[in-house]
């Protein structure tokens, strides 16, 4: 097969008008950042790190963020039960994970360079993600902010995805005469949250596979792939 994704056989290679994408762990790297947050968090914690060994920590810490995804305000919740000693409240630790995450996350590698080919494309496109404010902290420190059409922030739209009203948002933001949901590819690593909801507004779907195998109880994607660049063919 002379591209880098794979597709059910069964469905006819297409062009798309349009590109959707999500941010963390799609364009940027959300999973080396969560490493470095929690190693910070360790490290001032000694009720944790008195008890445990980093690589256990690590272990418990990946263990509270399912499918790519975190909620920083349980999550602390969770610790607390595990280690009582840890000193924090849920809007601190909220604040903590977020703005470092914020200052620490960089772009994955070669997506810089994807960029630079889609902007000089036909090719319409822009970022949905899940989240608040410290999206856009982390679109600046990547510097997607300057490059990217539009970034679709869920919690200052109002409501996050899978639910259909962001990713009509965003085909609002598109801005293309006639464009059918079904002519938009969304890319993105969480299958509940980017493949069920681009899914369900008739959008086509591409998954970042990062090493898993794809949940039985999600849609399957049309396209599974290990890095965006993958889809040029799709989007030329």
């Amino acid at each position: 097969m002379p591209w880098g994704y794979e597709y059910d056989s069964n469905m006819t290679t297409q062009k798309f008008r349009a590109a959707l994408f999500d941010m963390d762990d799609t364009l940027i790297d959300r999973e080396t950042a969560y490493n470095d947050v929690y190693r910070l968090f360790y490290d001032q914690q000694e009720a944790i790190n008195e008890s445990a060994s980093w690589e256990e920590a690590l272990d418990y810490f990946w263990s509270l963020s399912p499918n790519n995804a975190t909620d920083a305000r349980k999550a602390i919740v969770e610790i607390q039960s595990k280690w009582s000693g840890v000193v924090s409240d849920p809007e601190t630790h909220y604040n903590f994970y977020f703005s470092n995450m914020g200052k620490m996350v960089k772009i994955l590698p070669g997506v810089e360079e994807f960029v630079d080919w889609i902007n000089g494309s036909s090719v319409n496109w822009g970022i949905v993600t899940n989240g608040d404010q410290f999206q856009h902290l982390k679109a600046q420190t990547t510097g997607l902010d300057k490059t990217a059409p539009f970034i679709l922030a869920s919690k200052l739209f109002g409501v996050d995805k899978p639910a259909p009203e962001v990713f009509m948002e965003a085909v609002r933001l598109l801005d293309i005469n006639g464009l059918a949901t079904e002519e938009i590819l969304f890319v993105g690593d969480n299958p509940y949250t980017d493949i069920i909801g681009s899914h369900g507004v008739g959008m086509k779907t591409a998954w970042i596979r990062m090493g898993r195998e794809y949940p039985s109880d999600a849609p399957a994607p049309d396209y599974t792939v290990d890095h965006v660049n993958e889809l040029r063919d799709l989007l030329a």
